[in-house]
């Protein structure tokens, strides 16, 4: 039983692998190239890292051609991740962020749902403002409990140490603002960048006020 915990844990404590799965956390597949330079190792020493990590089921990979692109697994391994993200925190609770994961703090993805400071302060006011939100959004609340996936599950955030929204209903809020210009992916990044509709539209219907959101640039 033991092993299930060990094993995990010791694949994504090597620096290399760790640097490769959290590349991937923005939910989107990279070339194993990509994520050599994402690494800072070579293409060779990457591709026996990225073996070791689709032989334990934490990525998954397809072909194009002759290039492999590799993803995270599933929800379920981005959750863990984000959960070993939030306790090696926990465990060094007087060391600040590191100067990588700074930009990353406002808003960026967790797999398929909103993170960082925006993906708490929505969360926080979502209980009391869901019913204007799901219609605002056009998001089928009925549609969403029918799926196998949980319809709505906290997710701890690791640089904020409070939980966002995850499951189907985190992965359609964030789809719903990607879709209406509100968020915008940077590119290979899982920062979000927020628009000025964003900013103007989120903040009506979340209660955010301009300084919320002048403090996250």
């Amino acid at each position: 039983m033991h092993q299930r915990i060990t094993s995990p844990a010791a694949l994504l404590a090597d620096p290399t692998r760790a640097a490769i799965v959290l590349a991937l956390m923005d939910g989107r597949a990279r070339e194993a190239k990509k994520l050599a330079l994402d690494a800072g190792v070579t293409p060779q020493t990457a591709s026996a890292h990225l073996r070791k990590l689709v032989d334990a089921n934490l990525l998954a990979w397809h072909a194009d051609g002759r290039c492999k692109y590799f993803r995270i697994a599933g929800a379920e391994v981005a959750h863990a991740v984000e959960a070993l993200c939030e306790l090696g925190m926990r465990s060094q609770p007087e060391r600040a962020l590191p100067a990588a994961v700074r930009p990353l703090r406002f808003a960026r993805c967790c797999y398929d749902h909103l993170a960082g400071q925006l993906g708490v302060a929505i969360t926080e006011r979502l209980p009391r403002l869901a019913p204007t939100v799901y219609e605002t959004l056009r998001i089928d609340v009925a549609a969403l409990e029918a799926q196998r996936r949980p319809f709505s599950r906290c997710c701890v955030d690791w640089t904020e140490r409070r939980p966002h929204i995850a499951g189907s209903l985190g992965a359609a809020l964030l789809s719903a603002y990607q879709a209406n210009g509100w968020l915008e992916r940077a590119a290979e990044s899982r920062r979000l960048a927020v628009t000025p509709s964003g900013r103007k539209r989120l903040g009506e219907l979340f209660g955010l006020d301009a300084a919320f959101f002048s403090a996250g640039e």
